[in-house]
């Protein structure tokens, strides 16, 4: 597993510096794989200078590579995969980290994955209290702005759940996916929806 850390960094060093930032990350820990989804997931912590964005976060690491698979930030469509993160990863416990879920006033707030997939289709939500609400209040201020509000976990009484941030914030954090998209194209339903028995 050590080797596979170390690949993923090496990869890491061919980063193409775009628009949204200059900084790059570094793996903490190992990769480890998701049954239900086949997906292998990784933290990873910021370094050099910020931005440290969602929208840096997003473009950097499709050059992350683990076995033949391009890195995307983490996609929660199921409590499998929640309890997954929660038990496998004990930072997320006391970091604030990014995910592949964002918001996007227009009418109203789109949320949606990153692979463009609605929040809305599938049934496994894990928002803290009140966050829902805030997203929809900060979009009604915002009609038709584009804005984007991305989503992060971060660590409550009620166990890790996530928020919404500001376009511009800033977090030392990922949870990084390295997805196994031939199951996806197969219309594999682990990869497509929602655990009926989930955590709502």
């Amino acid at each position: 597993m050590f080797l596979s850390g170390v690949l993923v960094a090496a990869a890491m060093m061919f980063q193409v510096v775009d628009d949204t930032g200059t900084a790059v990350a570094r793996p903490i820990g190992e990769v480890k794989l998701e049954p239900t989804t086949g997906s292998y997931f990784q933290m990873f912590e910021f370094f050099g200078r910020p931005p440290h964005t969602w929208e840096h976060a997003k473009r950097m690491v499709r050059g992350y590579r683990y076995k033949d698979r391009e890195g995307r930030l983490a996609h929660v469509k199921t409590g499998a995969v929640h309890y997954f993160l929660l038990l496998n990863f004990m930072e997320m416990r006391s970091k604030k980290a990014w995910i592949g879920l964002s918001a996007t006033c227009g009418e109203k707030a789109e949320i949606e994955w990153i692979d463009g997939s609605q929040l809305a289709d599938q049934s496994f939500r894990a928002w803290n209290e009140g966050t829902p609400r805030k997203i929809s209040r900060t979009c009604k201020a915002a009609t038709d702005s584009g804005r984007v509000l991305p989503v992060f976990y971060d660590s409550h009484e009620l166990g890790l759940r996530w928020e919404s941030g500001a376009p511009r914030m800033n977090l030392q954090y990922m949870m990084v996916e390295f997805p196994d998209l031939s199951d996806e194209a197969e219309g594999d339903p682990a990869a497509e929806g929602g655990d009926p028995n989930a955590e709502k």
